[in-house]
């Protein structure tokens, strides 16, 4: 009987799908053509690419709050993506005009949770585009999937300090695609009232940012966060007026008067200002993203459009943002794609370690160079991950492990630990190794554990990478249908885990305690759910930064 109805069904599906292969949808800015795609054997989706959610921010909208797009005549053609923001890759396909998102429907019928992926790139490279992030995986998990470019770089942070140029240009663009998302995605087939951001490396610091913002409420009800945090080292620029000051000198303005000197920036080419940046990675000549990045999300002077209003350590610990459900974590090896560039890159770096051990104590830690506080810390650092033996290659391991746990996995605990007083928060440590560790086979990376960004590929299809060269049966496979139920569960009900699921091996993740650490799932082979797998890495950060720190994360 179900083999004589094979021919009906198929008839069935071809007569649906020639109705709709060039699905039209009317949206806020006007009509936009999307595609049919295939997720796999009797799986298809539908795809809209390159919708402008805000005007070009060219002109007098650079080093300006996003603007609603005005809309189009016609049918707007979504088979393609729009421009990458600028960025120093100089791709061809960037430009100004670069405010789109992509959405991705398993379905234009019914409603189904919404997931919005801010991606990641150190605040200056990146798109939401699908050479990294095409999203088909997610689409028999049944959610809606939307990816989103932002400004990068100075022109998404460039900030005077005063009302002049506020800043924040970067989030108050996911802001406003939000809000898009809010006016439209009911049309794609997606549910407004169940939205879920996500992100990771400096998308994850720029989704804990948006759950921090006073300007984000009502857009979305739940955030994950990769690898990335408001608290992180990098994550906040606290003098944004030095980086402009150094920026005018470079290109000849001679002025001191801030709406002057914007002015002039904003006739400026923007090739010229990227290129005046600075080294991706480099804070205040310091490498490894121990400094805060030279453009970056910054405190806002006082105002209703201010997206970031105080420190966000001042935030969590007073409680005075809205509370959403949460997941965060790291990979087990975060810090291995930078250490072991920079090592080949930089043959020294080692010896400048060696020379100036005050490299090693925490900047958000506040202990003045020279001071009896910083030979202590950096001492006991040494002691405790590398046994005080000079830096050289040979330790790359060790010196991989203080860095993850400086840059990822204590911030990512610290703000675990805070925001559990008031939500649940879920916290992963991701440290399978396995054919879709891409980020890690792309860096020519031979030694093991994850590495930062690899378990992006286990929920997205990088086609940058290759990702379809993996044989069918590789254990990986598994572990991504594992990544995406946790991951799109949380986004439906709250929870990763909100019953017992063969696929999830039964595991029922618990959301860990306020005030401490003992609850994190283990991603490995196998998911297993325990106390803090980095303990003893933690308390040693914790009694330090309770001996030593100054003002801890206030930067």
């Amino acid at each position: 009987m179900w083999l004589r109805s094979v021919p009906l069904l198929v008839l069935l599906a071809l007569s649906v799908l020639g109705q709709t292969d060039r699905p039209i949808i009317n949206t806020s800015g006007g009509q936009v053509q999307g595609t049919t795609e295939s997720c796999g054997l009797f799986c298809t989706y539908y795809s809209f690419k390159g919708i402008p959610y805000a005007q070009p921010p060219v002109g007098a909208l650079r080093f300006a709050n996003p603007v609603p797009h005005g809309g189009w005549t016609g049918v707007r053609d979504a088979s393609q993506h729009g421009l990458s923001c600028p960025s120093p890759d100089g791709l061809p396909i960037e430009g100004e005009d670069c405010l789109f998102l992509n959405v991705y429907s398993p379905s234009l019928i019914g409603t189904r949770p919404v997931m919005v992926f801010v991606h990641g790139g150190a605040y200056v490279g990146g798109s939401g585009d699908g050479a990294l992030y095409d999203s088909r995986y997610f689409m028999p998990e049944n959610v809606v999937v939307v990816t989103i470019n932002y400004r990068l770089g100075v022109l998404g942070f460039l900030s005077t300090g005063d009302g002049i140029a506020s800043g924040n240009w970067a989030i108050k663009d996911c802001i406003e695609a939000l809000r898009w998302v809010q006016s439209n995605v009911l049309a794609f087939g997606g549910d407004p009232n169940q939205v879920t951001i996500f992100g990771q490396s400096a998308g994850g610091a720029l989704v804990h940012f948006l759950t921090l913002s006073p300007l984000t409420t009502g857009l979305f009800q739940r955030a994950i966060v990769q690898s990335g945090s408001a608290i992180n080292s990098w994550s906040l620029q606290p003098n944004p007026r030095e980086q402009v000051n150094r920026m005018a000198t470079a290109l000849g303005i001679a002025t001191t008067d801030t709406a002057s000197m914007v002015a002039a920036l904003r006739q400026t080419p923007y090739r010229d200002l990227i290129a005046l940046q600075g080294e991706t990675g480099q804070g205040q000549g310091v490498p490894l993203f121990l400094r805060p990045l030279d453009f970056a999300p910054v405190v806002e002077s006082t105002g209703a459009s201010a997206a970031l209003d105080r420190l966000p350590i001042e935030i969590i610990d007073s409680g005075s943002y809205r509370t959403v459900p949460l997941m965060t974590g790291f990979v087990d090896m975060d810090a291995l794609l930078f250490s072991a560039e920079e090592m080949i890159r930089n043959p020294g770096i080692f010896g400048m370690f060696n020379s100036n051990p005050h490299l090693l104590v925490p900047h958000f830690w506040n202990i003045p160079e020279g001071s009896a506080a910083s030979t202590a810390v950096s001492q006991a650092f040494a002691q405790y991950y590398w046994q005080s033996q000079p830096l050289s290659a040979a330790l790359l391991t060790e010196f991989t492990n203080y860095l993850t746990d400086h840059q990822f996995a204590y911030p990512q605990f610290e703000m675990a630990k805070r925001h559990a007083a008031r939500s649940s928060v879920y916290v992963y440590q991701f440290k399978y190794d396995g054919d879709l560790n891409l980020m890690k086979r792309f860096a020519g990376i031979t030694m093991p554990g994850a590495v930062h960004g690899d378990e992006v590929c286990y929920m997205f299809y990088p086609a940058l990478f290759g990702a379809g060269d993996i044989p069918g049966t590789s254990h990986a496979l598994t572990v991504r249908q594992r990544m995406l139920r946790l991951w799109t569960n949380f986004a439906r009900y709250g929870t990763p885990t909100p019953s017992a699921d063969s696929t999830l091996q039964n595991v029922i993740w618990r959301p860990t305690t306020s005030g401490s650490i003992d609850g994190v799932l283990n991603i490995g082979h196998d998911l297993v759910m325990e106390t803090n797998p980095l303990s003893s890495r933690y308390n040693q950060w914790l009694n330090l930064a309770q001996q030593y720190a100054n003002n801890i994360f206030r930067v």
